[in-house]
């Protein structure tokens, strides 16, 4: 008899477990999923933040320059002639004297050796005079017309050797050179450049009102692809003062060191100019500024992990950073990414910051 009453327990058990689940099963399949917007507002919606930080704001403009010597000079020939030899190249370093170019001496030839003869002439007179002077022969102003033609006539016959062989200004480094052996230099024209790389100038050119923020203190920096991301400091020294009349653009010259010789003449370099730097400021990411019924505002996350819209009033700004003047004190939360989708002091769920 107790079994029988034991076995009847057991399948009314089953029976009630069976029906249960067979109502939560009915349960869930009419049970309508949450929308997204029921699912943020239950979980909040994922933004991502950052910290509002004091710090220095800085603007900077880039410009392309072309690098050129601060000092540099040309060997220019005074007659039309071929050139016969060009004992140096690009990348010789010469002292100022040094042959750089010969030209062509058959035709300078005649005039040469007149010269040098009259020089010969000359300067045996005057040691003639001098030795008569020295007797009382003569007056001191016949020496001294004496003196006076042997010089002119020396002054001369080096001036027929350099007409031939062209010599180098300064002391510097071979940057360009623009005649063969073979052809016809033409009077006027450079036939070699030489530049002193040991400090170089970059010109570029900026507009009208990056011109007006320009001082001679105005922090510079160079950098070219050779150097990857290193930066050289470099100064201004000249901004000119009238546009191109084509471009209405203004030329500004820096200068920077190039102890290493690694900025070349006619070089395209990438020139920085801080036109703006205003140190101890509020900063937060510009994509963190939204306009919200015409006011310009971010949003701050709240201790309780709410978004409340902030309104502030923004001052300079660059491509990745905005001054706050007012609105936002240091080390507040703003969100960065997602506030597109707020409602004011909406729960919000921060994925990053």
């Amino acid at each position: 008899m107790k079994r029988t009453i034991t076995i009847v327990v057991v399948l009314g058990v089953i029976i009630l477990l069976i029906l249960a689940g067979t109502r939560q099963i009915r349960n869930l399949q009419t049970e309508a999923p949450k929308s997204i917007t029921q699912l943020q507002d239950e979980l909040g919606v994922p933004v991502r933040v950052a910290q509002a930080e004091r710090g220095t704001f800085i603007l900077s403009r880039t410009y392309l320059g072309t690098v050129e010597g601060t000092l540099q000079g040309d060997a220019i020939p005074a007659i039309m002639e071929k050139v016969v030899e060009v004992p140096v190249k690009v990348g010789d370093r010469v002292k100022k004297g040094d042959v750089v170019c010969r030209l062509d001496t058959r035709a300078a030839m005649a005039q040469y050796n007149q010269l040098k003869l009259a020089y010969e002439d000359a300067q045996l007179d005057a040691k003639r005079m001098e030795n008569l002077y020295a007797a009382g022969a003569i007056s001191k102003q016949q020496l001294e017309k004496a003196l006076l033609n042997r010089d002119i006539a020396k002054e001369n016959l080096e001036t027929s050797s350099e007409v031939v062989s062209l010599t180098a200004p300064i002391d510097g480094v071979v940057t360009e050179v623009f005649y063969r052996p073979g052809e016809t230099v033409t009077v006027g024209d450079p036939v070699v450049r030489i530049a002193n790389l040991e400090r170089v100038k970059i010109r570029f050119s900026v507009n009208f009102d990056d011109r007006k923020k320009l001082a001679k203190d105005t922090p510079v920096f160079i950098r070219y692809n050779a150097n990857g991301h290193r930066e050289i400091p470099a100064m201004i020294t000249d901004i000119g003062i009238s546009a191109d009349p084509k471009s209405r653009l203004f030329s500004v010259w820096v200068e920077a060191d190039n102890k290493d010789g690694l900025l070349q003449p006619g070089l395209l370099v990438s020139v920085r100019l801080v036109v703006i730097q205003k140190p101890d400021v509020i900063l937060i990411p510009r994509d963190a500024a939204l306009t919200r019924n015409e006011q310009i505002g971010v949003f701050v996350i709240q201790n309780e992990g709410r978004a409340v819209f902030t309104p502030i009033k923004p001052g300079a700004e660059n491509p990745t950073e905005i001054e706050v003047i007012s609105g936002l004190q240091p080390g507040q939360i703003v969100v960065v990414y997602g506030q597109n989708n707020l409602s004011d002091g909406q729960l919000v769920k921060i994925i990053e910051s």
